[in-house]
């Protein structure tokens, strides 16, 4: 056999070959980095003692060609194939950086413990996935085992090693009575020799996950032929004489998945990836499947909430006034009028005109005031004056027309009537509405997507420059909905302010980064537990707080928006949870309609739930959240987990999950 690290530091048309990796049955895997595109990929090659024969060469093609048509973040991608300098076939792989899951069970064995279970739970459920896709392309993978589970850093599980697949209707190239598959993680059909299917594959994950929950394989012995007469014959041992602990439906969804009859099984992978879900439910724990397609561990211990955290059902708030309702409806069509009486206008001064161009420019419309509409023939209901009084045990929130006690300290000031500077520039995508300006005079922009009647507003960039992942989170998401109408449900109008702090210096993770031009945290400068020298990571930081509440031009902006367009529910995006973390907003001792949409967000995402005051033992003075739920408006802080990466998938499942909630 030659030596497989003859080829390292070799060129292979335009990949160099930086290491061996692995060597197996057929091929020869090395990590090699392509000067192309500049990445690293894994370079399966043929060993040269299987080029000539016919069959494998073909099989080992056929991989290559099994595995692109199957697009899922679980199955690794293939970029190319081709041939080295003496002749044999070549697959260039996506690299999967990290280990498999057969190293992480060593590892974990070497400590004498397990992996926890919610996680060993999404692992398997995350794969269930994507046999999924397989199967309904009709590729059973027949080797399902830990080694062809990789786990990249980020903790998301791959599916490798397609090559050994039985693509249903195409040739069966295997030669007659060879048993292909790892004796440890075959079905009792394939053990057997029999024809197998989809249930086959379902078995082996079974076996996995026994492994993980366990310590240990159901079937164990040193000669392969005793390990296949245990899987044909023997029942494996009870899970619950190694787990106590478990709950009996997570024992009864592996022993299910064991029986010795493909018909007694679950019978397809979206059936098992339910069910996983629902033991994960029961099971209690924080590992929530994302729908993002990343598994993500969380310790279970840190995140859980004890018996005194639970959260009440959220207090039924009562409806706004349907006058209310009605006048902001018609202010919402105040735009699409004047817009239509203009373009009427400049389309009949053009016919009465000689005047003749070769192109019209977008015609821009800019309105100062909202009391400037009025001159339209079109009947509104003002919006009204509120006041906000400071938070004090059992009081109550005073109307406009309530006389304010005398106190030690003067209440804030009646918020003003909303008033803003609408700009709509059309043929240019999504209207843009100038909410307000920064402390600098930087307007400060909400982008719009459709007319549906339940707002849901998503903010960026409350400190921008301390995570500037907020602010492309939400500039991909603008890109997106732009890009897929259709994504957004027509009962609801999606609103996005890309960046609620334009003048914040860049400093990711800094506290520097996180206050706007006068030095103020723009997150403790609203009216809930508000203080001027408020805390930052447990110390004081004089000012951070602002003279008073809503004192920015940038907090009064966000506040008059959400008093226009009365939002059902507010998402915040900020940084940093180190595995994200969905926290709803309360600023007494519980959310009062906030929990809801927490869950919600979080489930979808794959992020822990939980309030972050009480993970962190921190009071936050003068949160943005905090305030929004005490109006009655359902708010949310996603933390997400780096300063400077967005963590894309995760958040788009996220944000789906809310409009669908809320279209309905």
């Amino acid at each position: 056999m030659s030596d497989p690290k003859a080829l390292v530091g070799q060129r292979i048309e335009h990949y160099i070959i930086r290491e061996h990796i692995a060597r197996g049955g057929m091929a020869d895997v090395y990590l090699a980095y392509e000067e192309k595109l500049q990445r690293k990929v894994a370079l399966k090659i043929m060993l040269p003692a299987l080029v000539a024969d016919q069959q494998f060469v073909v099989r080992f093609q056929r991989e290559a060609q099994t595995v692109a048509r199957l697009d899922h973040a679980n199955i690794v991608h293939v970029y190319a194939i081709g041939l080295t300098n003496d002749g044999r076939p070549y697959i260039a792989m996506q690299y999967i950086e990290g280990g498999s899951l057969h190293d992480t069970l060593a590892r974990v064995a070497e400590q004498g413990r397990l992996i926890d279970t919610n996680q060993a739970l999404t692992i398997i459920g995350k794969m269930a996935d994507a046999l999924q896709v397989a199967h309904a392309a009709g590729i059973v993978h027949r080797d399902i085992k830990p080694s062809n589970i990789l786990i990249r850093p980020d903790g998301r599980p791959v599916l490798v090693d397609l090559g050994i697949a039985a693509v249903e209707g195409g040739p069966k190239i295997t030669h007659t009575g060879t048993l292909i598959g790892t004796p440890h993680y075959m079905s009792p059909e394939q053990a057997t020799g029999k024809a197998v299917d989809a249930r086959s594959d379902l078995y082996s994950l079974a076996i996995i996950l026994y492994e993980m929950l366990a310590g240990q394989r159901p079937f164990d012995a040193v000669e392969p032929m005793a390990v296949l007469h245990q899987h044909v014959y023997e029942q494996p041992p009870p899970l619950e004489s190694f787990r106590s602990d478990l709950a009996p439906e997570t024992v009864y969804l592996v022993h299910r998945c064991l029986r010795k009859d493909p018909n007694d099984r679950i019978q397809t992978a979206s059936e098992m990836r339910e069910a996983i879900n629902q033991v994960i439910r029961v099971e209690g724990g924080v590992g929530i499947v994302t729908q993002a397609g990343i598994w993500q561990p969380y310790p279970t211990e840190e995140y859980r909430l004890s018996e005194s955290k639970i959260i009440v059902p959220p207090t039924v708030v009562p409806p706004k006034s349907t006058e209310s309702r009605r006048g902001r409806w018609l202010f919402a069509l105040i735009p699409l009028v004047i817009v239509l009486l203009l373009l009427l206008g400049w389309r009949l001064t053009d016919l009465s005109s000689n005047f003749a161009s070769s192109s019209v420019q977008p015609t821009e419309i800019v309105i100062d005031e909202v009391e400037e509409l009025q001159p339209v023939a079109v009947v509104t209901q003002p919006v009204p004056e509120v006041a906000v009084a400071e938070v004090v045990s059992d009081s109550v929130m005073p109307t406009e027309t309530s006389t304010p006690q005398a106190t030690d300290a003067p209440l804030p000031s009646p918020l003003p009537t909303a008033t803003f500077e609408l700009t709509f520039t059309l043929d240019f995508g999504p209207p843009t509405m100038v909410i307000g300006h920064s402390v600098s005079g930087t307007p400060m922009e909400a982008i719009r997507f459709g007319s549906g009647g339940r707002a849901v507003l998503f903010i960026g960039g409350l400190h921008a420059g301390s995570a500037p992942s907020t602010v492309a989170l939400a500039e991909r998401a603008v890109a997106y909905f732009s890009d897929n109408p259709a994504a957004i449900p027509p009962s609801v109008t999606l609103y996005f302010i890309t960046n609620a702090s334009p003048d914040s210096p860049y400093a990711p993770g800094e506290l520097r980064g996180r206050l706007n031009a006068s030095g103020v945290d723009l997150n403790r400068n609203w009216d809930c537990n508000w203080k001027e020298n408020a805390k930052w990571r447990g110390n004081v930081v004089p000012g951070s707080g602002g003279p008073a509440p809503f004192s920015e031009p940038e907090t009064r902006a966000l506040r008059d928006l959400m008093l226009q367009i009365d939002p059902a529910v507010v998402v915040f995006w900020e940084a940093r949870a180190q595995n994200g973390l969905s926290s709803p907003g309360a600023c007494t001792s519980r959310p009062l309609v906030s929990q809801r949409p927490a869950e919600i967000y979080g489930h979808a995402a794959g992020y822990p739930v939980a309030d972050f005051e009480d993970l962190t033992s921190q009071e936050l003075n003068g949160d943005g959240t905090n305030w929004i739920d005490q109006q009655g408006i359902p708010a949310i802080a996603v933390l997400l987990p780096e300063y400077e990466s967005i963590d894309w998938n995760d958040n788009l499942a996220g944000m789906k999950a809310i409009l669908d909630h809320y279209a309905n």
